[in-house]
């Protein structure tokens, strides 16, 4: 009896050892067999699709290779595969993560990457990378279809980590001869070979400056003659952030640009979120909208300044790629765009500081501001730094300084008592004017117009240009924006010019006369 029993459980245990390696292997026959249409979208659990992490610009030059002819779908799956071995690439450097290393490398790459990996790892040290671009030359596809040579000329950035704690970064431009061999259904890596060269830098040539904003000294410049941005902060009284952009319409802008222009504004500075607008899928309903804004803001003859990456918080460096996808999308559509009159790079990110470390955040916006003058050389570039304290941060970058200011309006003369080296805006300022009885920090209507009246004698006295937040009082804030609590809903709710019955307030008075006297430069 007892043999008997052993005897079932080995039985047992067998079929289920054999029924095991049968399925590994039908899986594998599986893939093998598989058409190569079919291979093209193949992934694994291990390996998902990483254009949803990286996608870096590329561009194939026109094929004369020698071997065989390059079949469309063949050239989507190479393409795709040496991609990801930059992106398992890049996560082992910078978390020691092994996965899709096998799959993207042949055993001899594969230990030359793990041999760099542990050199990095006993001096303490990560690196996080990226490339940025990629100009790919296929030089060979063998016959038999198992081999690619390729030239691939691209641009890298590096951040280098030293116990955990940012240490610098840099760029490169380099060359690399690639041989990739076609195993297990991957294309991996064989061979690479790098030489460093340098780029040819781009020529843009300037007969474009009596059509666009300039900057010359510390003044702007439009059509030749010194300008001054008199502007406001726009969203529609019904329509606040996330509820703007799917309820613009015609009416609605045209309504609103006529009332902003004959309040003597020039300028107006809207907001385009990152995610809303499909990150890095850009949306083209979205691209459209955003185009059609710039139209009727023309036709009031109202600058735009475009504050891009609203609500992003996509600093790291594995990620880079997708806010370039994002900007280049944007910038290129609207490149040539009179209405323009800068691209803002994010809305106050030295609020981000804290939690996703100063210096990294100032990589990414001297990472970007670099791709947007690559993609736009015509339009002004800056940042809307929260804090005049940050005013001159990376101010060899951008084309002009920006802070917003919210603090007592007689000091604000002490951040302007210098002369700057290039234009000054504020960006945004303004008094609320929440008046509820529990609330001990209130203010009146009349509070409201007395601060504006002493930021307009200092603005007035530097000579610098000035946004206003905002022209509605808000009936609804949404909780992402100022949280929950009531008083922070309140006062964000009522720093408008015009009430919530669409009257205009003591201010909007005092604001429509100050932007119609002659500008003291």
């Amino acid at each position: 009896m007892k043999h008997s029993r052993l005897y079932v459980v080995y039985s047992t245990g067998l079929f289920v050892l054999l029924s095991i390696v049968l399925f590994i292997i039908s899986s594998r026959l599986i893939a093998y067999f598989q058409t190569p249409e079919d291979l093209s979208l193949t992934t694994t659990s291990e390996n998902p699709d990483i254009t949803e992490f990286y996608q870096p610009a590329f561009n194939w030059q026109p094929h004369t290779n020698e071997g065989r002819e390059m079949e469309k779908h063949m050239l989507k799956k190479i393409s795709n595969d040496y991609f990801a071995s930059y992106y398992y690439h890049n996560l082992y450097l910078s978390r020691g993560q092994e996965v899709g290393i096998h799959d993207f490398y042949t055993k001899v790459s594969r230990e030359k990457v793990q041999f760099i990996n542990a050199s990095l790892h006993e001096l303490n040290q990560t690196i996080h990378h990226t490339t940025i671009s990629h100009d790919l030359k296929l030089e060979l596809y063998a016959e038999d279809g198992t081999l690619v040579v390729l030239k691939d000329t691209q641009i890298n950035y590096h951040q280098l980590y030293e116990n955990e704690v940012f240490a610098s970064g840099y760029y490169d431009s380099a060359q690399f001869d690639v041989m990739l061999l076609l195993e297990d259904n991957f294309w991996r890596v064989r061979h690479k070979t790098r030489s460093t060269i340098d780029l040819p830098k781009r020529k843009v040539k300037q007969d474009f400056l009596t059509n666009f904003i300039s900057s010359k000294k510390n003044q702007f410049i439009n059509s030749g003659k010194k300008w001054v941005s008199k502007g406001i902060n726009y969203y529609p009284a019904e329509f606040p952030w996330e509820e703007f952009w799917p309820n613009l319409s015609a009416d609605l802008l045209t309504s609103d640009f006529k009332l902003i222009h004959e309040a003597g504004f020039n300028t107006i500075r809207v907001f385009v979120p990152y995610l809303q607008f499909g990150g890095a899928e850009v949306k083209e309903d979205y691209l459209q909208k955003l185009g059609f804004l710039f139209e009727m803001a023309d036709q009031q003859n109202l600058k735009v300044i475009v504050t891009l990456f609203d609500f992003f918080l996509g600093y790291s460096v594995d990620q880079w790629t997708l806010s370039d996808r994002h900007a280049e999308a944007i910038v290129t559509r609207f490149a040539d765009h009179p209405a323009i009159l800068s691209w803002d790079i994010k809305n106050e990110p030295d609020l981000d500081f804290e939690d996703h470390g100063k210096a990294e955040v100032q990589e990414w916006l001297n990472f970007m501001i670099k791709r947007i003058k690559t993609y736009d050389p015509k339009h002004l570039v800056t940042i809307g730094w929260s804090s005049p304290e940050y005013m001159e941060m990376l101010g060899e970058s951008v084309d002009y300084y920006s802070f917003h200011y919210y603090k007592e309006a007689d000091k604000l003369k002490n951040y302007l008592n210098q002369t700057y080296d290039k234009p000054v805006l504020l960006e945004e300022t303004g008094q609320h004017s929440f008046n509820a009885w529990w609330y001990p920090f209130r203010k009146s209507d009349a509070d409201q117009a007395t601060y504006l009246k002493q930021v307009f004698e200092t603005v007035d006295s530097a000579g610098i240009s000035y946004n206003l937040w905002t022209l509605y009082d808000f009936k609804q804030i949404p909780d992402n924006v100022v949280g929950k609590a009531l008083w922070r809903k309140g006062i964000q709710k009522n720093f408008g010019l015009i009430d919530k019955k669409g009257k205009p307030k003591p201010v909007f008075e005092v604001v429509k006369g100050f932007n119609n006297r002659p500008v003291r430069f």
